[in-house]
């Protein structure tokens, strides 16, 4: 070995030393597939497909058009019935639909029943009041829990029924499903509810209590125009919600609810809530989270979501021992390795609650409005402020808004952050995984009396990328009630908590989490009425506390391990330092020219 590369190779070696240092780092792009977080390996992975316990032979579908569903007010709603060609008569299957059967939306949808009549379930896809071809008067979610109600028993009293009746659907139609079960309906057996909501309120029109963003501005007349004359949590917002009583009265009457979604849509939030209430209320319930945003899943293993439906029909409707009843109850893909676990509830009972700090100690990872770090100690200054000026057309603002297809953005955050507050660990030793919704307890206060917060919380590559892992939204003078809000006293310090939207997601090793704080969410401009809230018309100087007094900080959900033992606490900059001026010696060394011997 030549001497010449002696310096090089102990530089490479101090190199691999140093916390957060990787060979190349931002110079190439991160494999799609990550390792598992540390402490997850002997956990119940799903490691392919298996065969379900479902009958695999399908029938022949005759359809029937221009049904007709009388009301208990008279009005008419009409639908298309599909039936397997067998002898019946059938469990039977209701897709209720806002957007209509017929529409092209309805049309797109028809697979769904059709696919269902070819398994040997009847099948009835319905137009829901106010639109066409069905009678009555149309607003958001009206009348679609009694509505619903009728359809299903009327459904279970015809021929060709066994008077066993589910629910299918997706989105609006998984919104109605729980709305028609609110009811309870004496033959209603099992909903499954796709990408919903129970409490659309504070999960889609007003996320946190901020107001409605473009996505929900786009629905128009007459979803849109109906819900802003309700800008609190009152009467009307109640008949279209599905609270906590009403989850138990549901368990109680032994409705079986299969709940599903994605980690990249905005309404599964909804869903993953309303699971972890009924699951501990004694309901036979199963929650299947994806990668997804606003759509089905696609990717799911040991069984497709149809076979899982399936499944769940079979066991609930017709009372066959497929084993559906034994499996974990939860089954979640991990987003970092990319593969699908089972875990027996959730939130995960087993999760390390990890709380770190809001220091003003510059992480010197970012150039934010304040760049400080996350820490494990408490802080002890007697004040430490971090201070930002919000205005509806300036901001500060994060795009932490979900669009349709692509659900979170992909975009690098750092040109956000820089206006933006922020705070960030030290480089992780070890794959993280965190899995839950995280929660921000904060002290703050305003010059006005009405502000937002929004929150993002962020992966951080050692080439100091940051890409978008969750988000989360607080409107301050709803923080303590959403029908009764309390206007803030301009400058009296108060505190606050926000949870973020769940999520699932490995932060590999040398890799950071970081938080972010902004008055504002604005969409990015590639996205079309995407799905979060709206901007505040108030400007305000705002102010966040990090002090003894006043220790704001963020409670982060890890699986497996701990942050504690890893996150340097507070950041070594001078270790930052020295690594960039070994890089740069390093790269010298190899650029030099090699002298002829």
């Amino acid at each position: 070995m030549r001497i010449r590369y002696l310096p090089l190779l102990l530089i490479f070696a101090l190199c691999l030393l140093l916390p957060g240092y990787t060979p190349h780092a931002g110079s190439a792009k991160a494999a799609s597939i990550g390792p598992k977080g540390l402490g997850t390996e002997q956990r119940n992975w799903v490691t392919g497909p298996e065969k379900p316990q479902i009958s695999m032979e399908r029938y022949r579908v005759t359809v029937q058009d221009d049904v007709t569903i009388p009301m208990r007010d008279g009005v008419l709603l009409k639908g298309r019935l599909y039936l397997p060609q067998k002898s019946g008569p059938f469990p039977t299957l209701v897709m209720p639909n806002g957007y209509g059967h017929d529409s092209r939306t309805g049309r797109q949808m028809d697979h769904l029943p059709f696919e269902m009549a070819q398994r040997g379930y009847a099948a009835l896809h319905v137009t829901m009041r106010g639109t066409p071809p069905s009678r009555g008067v149309k607003n958001l979610y009206n009348k679609f829990g009694k509505d619903g109600y009728d359809v299903i028993e009327w459904a279970a009293e015809q021929t060709w029924s066994d008077g066993n009746v589910g629910m299918v659907g997706a989105s609006l139609l998984g919104i109605n499903q729980w709305l028609a079960a609110k009811e309870l309906p004496p033959h209603l057996r099992a909903i499954t509810p796709e990408i919903a909501c129970t409490d659309c309120y504070d999960t889609l029109w007003y996320p946190g209590g901020m107001l409605p963003g473009p996505g929900r501005a786009a629905r128009g007349f007459p979803e849109y125009t109906s819900a802003v004359q309700h800008r609190n949590f009152d009467s009307w917002w109640r008949e279209r919600t599905v609270l906590a009583e009403d989850l138990q009265a549901m368990a109680d009457h032994g409705i079986a609810v299969l709940i599903s979604g994605g980690w990249n849509d905005y309404i599964t939030p909804g869903n993953v809530k309303a699971f972890a209430e009924y699951s501990t209320m004694n309901g036979s319930s199963k929650l299947i989270i994806g990668p997804e945003a606003h759509t089905s899943i696609k990717s799911l293993l040991p069984y497709s979501y149809r076979n899982y439906q399936q499944l769940w029909f079979d066991h609930y409707l017709l009372g066959l021992d497929n084993g559906i009843d034994q499996e974990d109850p939860v089954l979640i893909y991990v987003q970092g390795p990319n593969q699908w676990r089972f875990e027996k509830a959730w939130p995960i009972p087993d999760a390390n609650l990890e709380t770190l700090y809001l220091s003003q100690t510059r992480s010197g990872s970012v150039k934010s409005l304040n760049d400080g770090s996350l820490s494990a100690d408490k802080p002890a200054e007697k004040k430490s402020v971090a201070k930002y000026s919000y205005s509806p057309a300036a901001g500060p603002f994060l795009p932490a808004m979900r669009s349709n297809d692509n659900g979170i953005t992909q975009a690098d955050q750092r040109p956000y952050e820089a206006k933006t507050l922020t705070w960030t660990t030290g480089a992780l030793s070890v794959p993280t995984e965190v899995t839950g919704s995280l929660k921000f307890t904060f002290w703050a206060a305003a010059t006005a009396k009405d502000t937002d917060f929004v929150i993002q919380v962020t992966d951080v590559a050692p080439g100091g990328e940051s890409k978008q892992v969750t988000t989360g939204y607080l409107n301050a003078p709803r923080a303590k009630s959403r029908s009764h809000p309390a206007p803030l006293t301009p400058g009296k310090i108060e505190q606050y908590e926000i949870e973020t939207l769940p999520t699932s997601y490995v932060f590999a090793a040398g890799h950071r989490i970081r938080l972010s704080i902004a008055g504002g969410s604005k969409a990015l401009p590639h996205q079309i009425a995407p799905q979060g809230p709206g901007l505040n018309p108030t400007p305000a100087e705002v102010t966040i506390y990090q002090d003894a007094t006043h220790p704001s900080s963020l409670e982060i959900p890890v699986i497996g391990t701990n942050l504690k033992g890893q996150v340097q606490n507070p950041p070594e900059q001078k270790w930052t330092s020295l690594l960039e001026r070994l890089k740069s010696l390093m790269q010298h060394q190899i650029n030099k020219p090699v002298a002829r011997q």
